[in-house]
Formats: structure tokens, sequence, C-alpha cells
């Protein structure tokens, strides 16, 4: 995550959001940049632009979500939210808290990032009809050409580190064999059926026994979550007690949005989550607040992968196409006419990556 390189002075129009796309009835794919959206609405609203991208190349940090001002760039939530609160003409999310929730702010922050994270990160690449069905289909949908074919399976793979790392990566690995078969089984339907049968015969108990067990230490993982920011908001609207959100109301109504309006078919985290109506309404208030009828929108910025770079680099000229003469070519003609060919091809094919 960089550190803010923005210059105080610059204007709240020339702020440009760089985020995951929208899927589905999620503001975006990707919680950090729903978080930021929200921030930078309730902030600023509809005095920036939004760029939706999920170009894994994309400068300048190499991450969403950034927010840009020409050359100069912020990447991350904190240095975005940093950059922000110094800008005088923007409404500081948490001006006027006292001492203490001042001081408790960055580390509930912190705390619902990593552990309201991890349940929505599980949610989305550990459940395997989630991922399959959902997740998956996402990216593949935002990526372009060749990263669909290999970016989403590394973004997965990622995130299992963590996951394993806090206990919260419970699905069975399957072997290569079991792996070809699912490939397989769009024409080997019978095939499959029966092999899948045979194993249901031997392995059901255990394998339904620990997924089982995993699920039901995963939901209370969640009850564990969810009763202490229960208890942290009470009766009011906003945690703190306040009328207004705060950047840890963004943070955690980013989080419950993406369980909420995401479908998903397997949904355990977020059925424990609806058994919690304040969060709900906690949710839903933030939402409301950010973007309430009356209010400005920030407009979306369309940019072709093709128009954006025709502006930075000068692009080759297409090779002509001259009219058959009945005269024959020199070797010489003919070979600079492939190598000019050549060059043009490996340029297109560049410029899709």
């Amino acid at each position: 995550m960089s550190g803010s390189k923005l210059s105080p002075s610059i204007t709240s129009r020339d702020l440009v959001l760089h985020i995951w796309p929208k899927y589905d009835s999620v503001l975006s794919f990707d919680v950090a940049s729903s978080a930021v959206l929200l921030y930078l609405q309730l902030a600023l609203p509809g005095q920036f632009s939004v760029a939706y991208s999920a170009n894994p190349k994309l400068p300048p940090a190499g991450q969403l979500p950034f927010l840009t001002q020409g050359i100069d760039h912020a990447s991350g939530l904190g240095p975005i939210v940093s950059y922000l609160q110094k800008l005088h003409h923007a409404h500081n999310l948490d001006a006027g808290l006292n001492s203490v929730h001042a001081a408790q702010l960055a580390e509930h922050i912190a705390h619902v990032q990593a552990n309201y994270g991890d349940l929505v990160n599980h949610m989305l690449y550990a459940l395997k009809d989630n991922w399959a069905r959902v997740t998956k289909p996402a990216l593949v949908s935002m990526l372009p050409v060749p990263q669909r074919y290999t970016v989403p399976a590394r973004i997965r793979e990622s995130h299992k580190v963590r996951l394993q790392e806090v206990d919260l990566w419970d699905v069975p690995e399957e072997s290569e064999e079991e792996e070809k078969d699912e490939e397989e089984e769009k024409h080997h339907r019978i095939v499959s059926r029966k092999r899948r049968k045979k194993k249901s015969g031997t392995n059901a108990g255990p394998l339904q026994f620990k997924q089982a067990f995993g699920r039901e230490k995963v939901v209370e993982k969640a009850k564990a979550l969810f009763n202490l920011y229960d208890r942290l908001l009470g009766s009011h609207r906003f945690f703190n007690g306040r009328e207004t959100p705060t950047t840890l109301d963004v943070v955690f109504a980013a989080h419950t949005h993406m369980l909420l309006d995401l479908r998903l078919p397997d949904p355990p985290v977020t059925t424990t989550l609806e058994s919690y109506p304040r969060l709900v309404v906690h949710c839903r208030a933030v939402l409301s607040s950010a973007f309430s009828p009356g209010v400005p929108l920030p407009p979306t910025i369309q940019r072709s992968k093709l128009s954006s770079l025709r502006r930075l680099v000068p692009w080759p000229k297409s090779p002509k196409k001259h009219k058959l003469r009945r005269t024959v070519s020199t070797p010489e003609t003919s070979t600079e006419a492939q190598q000019a060919g050549q060059r043009y091809r490996e340029w297109m094919l560049w410029i899709r990556i």
C-alpha cells in the first residue's frame, strides 16, 4: 500500500477514484473499493469521478482502489482517507470524536478489516459453490484476455494462504483425478454420477462430518464478531452514538453490504448476519446517507483500453494494403512488408495483454 502523494491544493473535481467494477447489486466487487467509494461520497458528494477497472497491471501501484489527480496518486483506504482529511472543503467523517473514541477508531477499523474481511473472503473464495457459481464467473467477466484465464486462480490462491492461517479454509482438497473428472463432467455425466455414488458410499460420513464441523466454526467466528459490534452499536444509528457515519461505519457497512447484496448460493455467514437486525439496519443507514435523494452522484468515466493507450504512447501505423500489380515484387520489398506486418501484430497482441 503506497502512501499519499497527492497535493492538498488540487480541486476536488480533479479527483478520480479507480475501483473494481460493480457486480450484481453491490457497489463494487471489492470491499475496500466499496468502502472508499462510500467515504468519498460522504466527504465530497458528487465532486469526484469514478473509473471502474479490473486490470491487474493497472498503474500506478498495481492494486485497487486508488485515487489519482494527474500523475499523483494515493493507493489504499488509509492513504486515501488521510489525504481527504487534509482537504479544507471535504467533510471529515471523524471530526468531533472524543479522545477515547478517536483513540479506538484505528484499532476498530483494523479489527474489522482483518476479521470481517476474513469472513467475507471465506464466503467468496473458500466455499466451493460460491467460488464456482459467483466469484470466479464475476472475476472472469471483469478481467481482460488473457488474464481472465489465470488471474482468478491466483487471486483465490492468495486468499487461501491468509484463510488457512485463521482456520477459515476448510474446503476438502480434490485429487488431480477428481479435478479431471469434474472438467469432463459435461461430456461424461453418466460415468461421473457412478463415481460420485461410489465415493459417497465410502466417504460420505467422515466428509459430511468435517464439512459440518467446519461450518459450525465459521458461524461461531461470525457470531463473536457480530456480537461485539452489535453491542458497540447499541440502539444508536451509527457507532459511537454519532448522528452521521464515521470511517468505522463506512468500513463495517462495506463488508455487510457485500454479504447482504451479493447473492451467494451458500450463505452461512450472511444467514448469521441477518439474525442481527441492528447491523443490517446500520448498513442500510450508511448507504442511504451516502446516496440519499437529492445528493449529487459522482460521474463515471468510460474509458476503453484502446483510447487510454492512444493518449499515452504513439501507435504504429497499420501496414498499408497496396493494390495488386502485375509486376512481381522484389524479395527486399516482400521482406519489409512481412516485417512491418509482424511488428503490427506484435503490437496489437501487447495491447490486448
